[in-house]
């Protein structure tokens, strides 16, 4: 909220969708392309976020009906959209001491509403005004903010950016919602946030398409030149019972764990347990099965090293014996963490043969090869989690009364590669 007090509002609308995965429309209701007003922002900005602002779009109708309303202590309707318009741009120049420079560029169909709201937000020395520039109005409370916008208006700006115009045609410019931040601009996070970048492979720009209409949310982010992991084709999945609720592959975690510790801003956030697995390369799965009181968790490895992986898996199991009791089982050079009673068996069947994963998957565009995969039936999944968050607030947790999960059908996330370009997709089916 540091990064302007004047575009608050409009702040908290583009970040909010981004973070909840939402937002999207179809090309009947967009109104406007997200790189337009880049044409406005010098070429070295260290981020731009563009997000739909009119709340009569078809977006903004299944946004409301999938999580609420808006809740703004004034009338959206009235004293925000009309000082936005219909799509609200946002800039970041840079840092001077600590602090984010920022500018808002948009084309309100209420000027005085736009200088309203700006001024909301004049604290200290801080003072927002608007200015004309061009066909849009602009935001800032710095004379070097307006002065720099002008000179990208006549000269250089973002939208000629190459690493810009790449991102924005990796994720598309008619999305809901997109982002862009430049390799420099992520160089100026927070010490965790820059910590958790460079786990991710310290991409030289980073890029996020959020779309959605009535059937999907989807979420489609962008990274060049990030040292992702290498792709694999998911073959323990065919090791997954049929009838699972939820299902996560992935391979060689032991990799990411050393990255992780290897970062001193995210060691302690590690579970102490994750410390000793250094054992556990390979493919793996975790999987969650329906139960009669608990649900079935399994995690079945293929590591290079069986009998090492086995005895850290024991060890994990003894660690969380008071929580869930856990058993080792070996098959051959697969290994399985699991609370599933003895004998149990697999069942028959597997997941990948089950019609609603493969329709899941499909709809996604799941590659063949992926760097991690997830899949989870929401509404299935759901009762599951609700309980165990009831057991863990000491049964006084109560599930949210705005996002309505019924509504919800198959989540499927995804990692991939495709020479220097690593993307992470997300797709939430809308039932």
């Amino acid at each position: 909220m540091k990064v302007m007090r004047a575009a608050l509002a409009a702040l908290a609308l583009g970040l909010l969708l981004v973070a909840s995965g939402c937002g999207g429309s179809t090309a009947a209701s967009r109104t406007s392309s997200s790189t337009e007003a880049a044409s406005l922002v010098p070429a070295s900005a260290l981020a731009y976020v563009s997000a739909e602002a009119n709340l009569d779009s078809q977006s903004w109708q299944v946004v409301t009906d999938l999580f609420g309303p808006i809740g703004t202590d004034v009338n959206y309707k009235s004293d925000i959209q009309p000082a936005l318009g219909d799509r609200v741009n946002l800039a970041v120049l840079g840092v001077d001491n600590g602090k984010p420079e920022a500018v808002a560029i948009v084309k309100p169909t209420d000027k005085a509403k736009l200088q309203a709201l700006a001024k909301r937000f004049d604290q200290g020395t801080e003072h927002y005004t608007v200015e004309d520039i061009g066909s849009w109005s602009v935001v800032a409370d710095s004379a070097a903010a307006f002065q720099a916008v002008r000179n990208a208006e006549s000269g250089t700006s973002l939208a000629g950016n190459a690493d810009f115009k790449s991102a924005m045609s990796q994720v598309g410019d008619t999305s809901f919602a997109t982002a862009y931040a430049s390799g420099s601009g992520v160089a100026q996070l927070p010490a965790k946030l820059r910590a958790l970048v460079r786990v991710a492979g310290s991409p030289s720009w980073v890029a996020a398409g959020i779309t959605a209409d009535k059937s999907a949310l989807h979420v489609d982010v962008r990274a060049e030149g990030a040292s992702t992991p290498a792709a694999y084709k998911p073959a323990l999945l065919r090791d997954v019972p049929s009838g699972a609720i939820l299902a996560v592959s992935f391979k060689d975690v032991n990799q990411l764990v050393a990255r992780i510790q290897a970062e001193p801003t995210l060691r302690a956030s590690l579970p102490s347990f994750l410390n000793g697995l250094n054992s556990l390369g390979g493919e793996g799965v975790l999987y969650l099965l329906p139960g009669t009181l608990l649900p079935v968790v399994t995690l079945e490895l293929q590591p290079s090293d069986p009998v090492a992986a086995a005895n850290s898996l024991r060890a994990l199991a003894a660690t969380a014996a008071k929580v869930l009791p856990l058993r080792v089982e070996r098959h051959g050079n697969k290994v399985l963490l699991t609370n599933a009673g003895a004998g149990a068996g697999p069942g028959s069947g597997s997941l990948v043969d089950d019609q609603p994963f493969k329709d899941a998957l499909a709809a996604a565009d799941v590659p063949a090869e992926v760097t991690w995969l997830a899949y989870a039936d929401i509404q299935r999944l759901t009762p599951i989690l609700q309980a165990l968050a009831s057991l863990r607030g000491n049964g006084q947790s109560k599930p949210s009364a705005a996002v309505k999960l019924e509504k919800f059908g198959t989540l499927v996330a995804f990692g991939a590669r495709s020479g220097s370009m690593s993307r992470l997709e997300t797709r939430l089916t809308i039932r």
